[in-house]
């Protein structure tokens, strides 16, 4: 299915096609549909995606200094409207949010009726978006900065057992393993929809090569451990990525915007 358009009609590059709003944008019990989101676009594209935005959102989207910025920022929002539009059936004109204490957004003005749930991450170029039908859930994905990856940031943000299990790995292999644990702890952080308020040393995560990502231990709270699920997210070379779900067992099905929907 190609996402390329004539610029004379009333679509947007990347809209989703009829056969997609009925066929495949639907969600069922356990499944968590992770949606790869590329923000390059053209800058005639992303005037016409910025007609996609409500007015707080094209206000948000001015106030990057940077046009690079403003372009990602306007890409991910629409790309965001169009895929929500699609499972519930609506243009993404149409779509309202509200902002939780912490900012997690959530669907609103009874479109949270349906029962989606969603959150999205941004690094860079990428976004990943994640849906489910009524189960908390938070994404991570960030470019791999081995310069930001030290032993000082690891001791200042992460929980005594990470540090050590870092530690121990070898030198060659820690960079990629730190930002492993960073986005496993940022996916559960935004799950909870507490933003800051939870401290990032109070959890610890598995994030050994090799090894399923796993929440090991909330502090104050053993019942947590057995509330979520998490998952390790392939984001391609440069990036890494997590999602954590409520409950257990999910089927993750991986598919791309603006192309075709991957099967």
């Amino acid at each position: 299915m190609s996402s390329r358009r004539d610029d004379s009609s009333d679509s947007f590059p990347g809209e989703l096609e009829p056969e997609a709003r009925t066929g495949d944008g639907r969600l069922v019990a356990n499944e968590v549909h992770i949606w790869r989101i590329d923000r390059t676009s053209t800058v005639d594209a992303v005037r016409r995606y910025r007609s996609l935005l409500s007015a707080d959102e094209a206000q948000r989207a001015d106030r990057f200094h940077f046009a690079r910025d403003r372009s990602r920022f306007t890409v991910g929002r629409a790309a965001l409207r169009q895929i929500l539009g699609s499972y519930l059936n609506l243009p993404a004109q149409e779509l309202h949010f509200r902002y939780g204490p912490k900012g997690k957004p959530d669907l609103a003005g009874g479109l949270e009726r349906s029962g989606i749930k969603f959150n999205l991450s941004h690094s860079s170029d990428l976004a990943l978006l994640a849906l489910t039908m009524g189960f908390g859930v938070g994404i991570d994905v960030e470019s791999i900065d081995i310069e930001f990856a030290t032993e000082e940031i690891a001791k200042r943000f992460f929980a005594i057992a990470e540090v050590q299990a870092l530690s121990a790995l070898p030198h060659d292999q820690q960079g990629e393993a730190f930002f492993s644990c960073w986005t496993r702890k940022e996916a559960y952080i935004k799950a909870l929809g507490e933003g800051l308020s939870v401290p990032l040393d109070s959890f610890a995560v598995d994030f050994t090569p090799g090894r399923p990502a796993a929440l090991l231990h909330v502090e104050g709270s053993a019942a947590e451990v057995e509330r979520w699920s998490m998952y390790n997210i392939d984001a391609g070379e440069g990036y890494k990525a997590a999602v954590v779900v409520e409950g257990k067992s999910h089927h993750l099905q991986h598919r791309r915007w603006p192309c075709a929907l991957l099967k």
